[in-house]
């Protein structure tokens, strides 16, 4: 690894903080960002053990993704994840998929699978009850995205890790649910 993958795999893996105080503290900056959930919060998914806290890798992902994009962490992962929908959040699709039995949650078809309103709420609490964030601040994030991936083993990334044991379970929830929300039409 360079020294600017170790700084970023660092700074990931330091102490997460709770969704809630994340979406307060996460700067106005280009970067990457991981998820971090706890133990059995994601039925079949399995992600690394972080070094200190209690909880497993889930997700990392990047702002903006290209030079020519304006997004920042914060612009990202608050309002897209935090505070987005499915439509915006690949990260949301995948919690969808993998917990809209479990909750009972229900979906509708636009141009792909999103949750009801109300269901998206559903989701954003129980994302700001399970989950947390470390992130890495990093001019050009998205040179530095596919060795911090291959390095950490996020489990729901889809891009940049096909390799993964757990991208057939998530790729086969996805599918699931945008045959089920296309049926429901």
């Amino acid at each position: 690894m360079t020294g600017a993958v170790d700084d970023v795999v660092a700074a990931l893996c330091s102490t997460p903080l709770p969704v809630p105080e994340a979406a307060e503290a996460i700067p106005k900056a280009p970067g990457l960002y991981a998820w971090w959930g706890r133990f059995g919060a994601l039925p079949g998914i399995s992600g690394p053990k972080h070094p200190t806290a209690p909880v497993q890798l889930l997700y990392v992902g990047i702002a903006p993704n290209g030079p020519t994009s304006a997004s920042t962490l914060r612009s990202r992962v608050v309002g897209d994840h935090i505070r987005g929908t499915t439509g915006q959040s690949t990260l949301r699709r995948s919690l969808a998929a993998l917990l809209v039995e479990q909750q009972g949650w229900r979906s509708r078809w636009t141009t792909r699978p999103v949750l009801v309103n109300r269901d998206e709420v559903a989701l954003s609490e129980w994302m700001a009850r399970t989950l947390h964030l470390t992130w890495s601040e990093h001019p050009q994030p998205w040179t530095v995205e596919a060795d911090v991936i291959a390095e950490l083993e996020p489990p729901l990334n889809q891009a940049e890790n096909r390799g993964h044991p757990m991208h057939a379970v998530v790729a086969a929830a996805r599918k699931r649910w945008r045959e089920e929300a296309r049926a429901a039409r």
